[in-house]
């Protein structure tokens, strides 16, 4: 998701801490029907403003603070971030950030909170590094000091199997789901009246892509590799989920992120996310959250020259030698 509501980036920024030895599966292939909701996380979990430091546990035995990275994702934001049926923190993007800290010999904890709480954090040194995903706009770019992507996103629209969206013009008399106050949210505003469809806004992606399988909504709009996380996970109930048109002229890079005067951290991810490139590690992590084989086109496999993103504050075109 790329859009929060303004309010909350002038609100008071809260972290849930991370649950004490909650531990992550390698590599592990999403189990099948939806992630658990959000709202199934353990009522003890306290809330604390980002004016101090999360209290978060360590998860393994490395324990010095120089080797911990302090890790931030958005909740609830399959297949990227997911609590299992365990309730253990999950997900594609969680999975590749172990990896990558794995590499680099530094432990990982994680907090959850919207990703404006996030980003105020990272700023205040309550936070070392976001592994998003993130997408690498210009936007972000002037807060953020971003890797290079990991994955590709685009806006794209979802429907039942066998109701596929394949123009504007099937749009038409449908009911669309989005996700409250996102982008998403937005172009439906900016389109309704002009294409003849009528919105449903739900709080949540997950319940986007419920409100389909239900039969409440006739498609989605969401940002394409959820979709594909979505089209790719056996629902318990309802049926299937296809992609259908996507808007190429949003096309951009998912990454991860850090705060901009974190340029050696920065380049240090970056260097390992290389090398779970070239190893196959991100394809395979790819291909078990979100079904299919990457191609060499996609950024599962393709590796770019310099460090961050081309065309952004903070890219750094210098050649470097992967330390794989």
């Amino acid at each position: 998701m790329r859009a929060w509501p303004a309010a909350l980036l002038i609100a008071t920024a809260l972290f849930w801490p991370p649950r004490a030895g909650a531990q992550e599966p390698q590599v592990a292939a999403p189990a099948s029907g939806p992630p658990r909701p959000a709202s199934s996380q353990n009522a003890s979990s306290a809330v604390e403003p980002v004016t101090a430091p999360p209290a978060i546990a360590p998860q393994s035995a490395l324990s010095t603070p120089e080797l911990q990275l302090r890790a931030g994702v958005v909740p609830a934001d399959p297949p990227f971030v997911v609590r299992d049926r365990g309730d253990q923190l999950s997900g594609f993007s969680v999975a590749l950030f172990r990896a990558i800290a794995a590499r680099l010999k530094r432990d990982v904890t994680f907090s959850e909170a919207p990703l404006p709480a996030l980003q105020s954090a990272l700023a205040a040194g309550h936070l070392d590094v976001l592994p998003g995903p993130i997408p690498a706009t210009p936007e972000h770019a002037a807060d953020l000091l971003f890797t290079e992507g990991y994955i590709w996103e685009e806006d794209q629209f979802g429907s039942r199997a066998g109701a596929t969206i394949n123009s504007l013009a099937d749009l038409r008399g449908k009911r669309l789901a989005v996700q409250t106050d996102s982008e998403y949210a937005g172009w439906a505003d900016r389109n309704r009246s002009r294409v003849g469809f009528t919105t449903l806004a739900v709080p949540t992606l997950s319940a986007v892509f419920e409100a389909v399988r239900d039969g409440r909504a006739d498609a989605s709009l969401s940002d394409s590799a959820a979709l594909r996380g979505a089209v790719a996970r056996t629902p318990q109930h309802g049926p299937a989920l296809s992609g259908g048109l996507s808007l190429p002229e949003t096309r951009t890079q998912m990454a991860i992120a850090v705060a901009q005067d974190s340029v050696d951290l920065r380049d240090e991810i970056d260097d390992a996310l290389r090398c779970l490139k070239l190893d196959g590690t991100v394809a395979k992590l790819s291909a078990a959250w979100f079904g299919g084989s990457p191609g060499p086109e996609d950024l599962e496999n393709m590796v770019i020259p310099g460090d961050g993103v081309p065309g952004l504050s903070g890219y750094d075109p210098k050649p470097r030698k992967s330390h794989c």
